[in-house]
């Protein structure tokens, strides 16, 4: 969505809300409603609900969403009786029938058009081939968690992963077998990898990784790790390949470039490939406040694996 359209602001700043905080907005926005409509009856008439219902909608979620309609909608009616006489049963059951209808009606609808704008926002945010995040977004929230990392003081071990002889799948089997080792691999580098992971595919057969880590000692063995874990899932595929990987350890204190430390982790991952392939090559970024940071580079051999 357009977020420099009033809609994809409004979207975008419910977004950045905490569901507390859209609640106490929502029941603000109700007392202070009801208490103008009971003040000057009949300014609103409901209609001054709606903003309210679309808000509960879109935050909360459905139910949320029409439980808020109903209050609305039995408010609307409520006020509307201590503004004017009461009508007969049948005219009074009516009104509640349709304001009721109409705000569940209206809370429906944009629900709709929320799961909708998720959908759209996923595939926006997803490499089409994997499912995994594309370049654009990992790049994005790469930056974002070295920031946050370098404020908590937190350790981040950064990769990136090319599949060994890739080229050689597709020129044997066709495109077909090398988008199903593409497939493949996503499939099985998502189920070992944390939700707060980052992974994204960032080249054709390149793929990228963020893991934070207790300390630079502890990245060491979880980066072997995860090389001989993603081995694992490419081993079990109908056109085995193997995979090289360049491997930045990130210590709190370290140089928080994020397109720098991208550089570094490709070089090291070239550095693996030539090495043999279906190698890791670790680089740990070096001292703070340096012109140049310095690097100290230890390649892992398989056979240390």
């Amino acid at each position: 969505m357009n977020s420099h359209l009033p809609v994809g602001r409004l979207a975008g700043y419910l977004e950045a809300r905490s569901r507390e905080q859209i609640w106490t907005a929502i029941a603000v926005a109700t007392v202070s409603v009801t208490t103008l409509d009971h003040v000057v009856p009949g300014i609103g008439s409901g209609l001054l609900y709606l903003p309210i219902i679309c808000g509960a909608a879109w935050g909360p979620g459905v139910r949320e969403g029409r439980f808020v309609a109903f209050i609305a909608a039995f408010l609307t009616v409520l006020l509307s009786l201590h503004a004017s006489p009461p009508d007969s049963l049948p005219i009074l059951a009516l009104r509640v029938l349709v304001c009721t209808g109409t705000f569940i009606f209206l809370a429906a609808t944009v629900t709709s058009f929320r799961r909708s704008y998720d959908r759209e926002l996923f595939h926006a945010h997803r490499d089409r081939m994997t499912g995994m995040l594309n370049k654009e977004v990992f790049d994005n929230r790469l930056r974002q968690e070295i920031r946050d990392a370098a404020h908590t003081g937190q350790t981040l071990l950064l990769v990136i992963l090319d599949l060994d002889d890739f080229k050689a799948v597709n020129n044997r089997h066709g495109h077909q077998a090398g988008d199903e080792v593409l497939r493949t691999f996503a499939k099985g580098a998502t189920s070992i990898m944390r939700r707060e992971n980052l992974i994204g595919r960032i080249g054709g057969d390149e793929f990228g990784l963020l893991v934070r880590v207790p300390s630079i000692a502890e990245g060491q063995g979880f980066a072997r790790d995860i090389h001989a874990r993603l081995t694992a899932v490419l081993s079990e595929g109908r056109y085995p390949v193997t995979c090289s990987m360049g491997v930045v350890l990130i210590p709190p204190d370290a140089p928080h470039d994020a397109d720098a430390l991208m550089r570094l982790t490709d070089r090291a991952m070239y550095r693996a490939k030539h090495a043999g392939k279906d190698d890791v090559e670790i680089t740990s970024a070096g001292e703070p406040g340096a012109v140049k940071p310095i690097f100290a580079t230890a390649r892992l051999r398989k056979a240390e694996a």
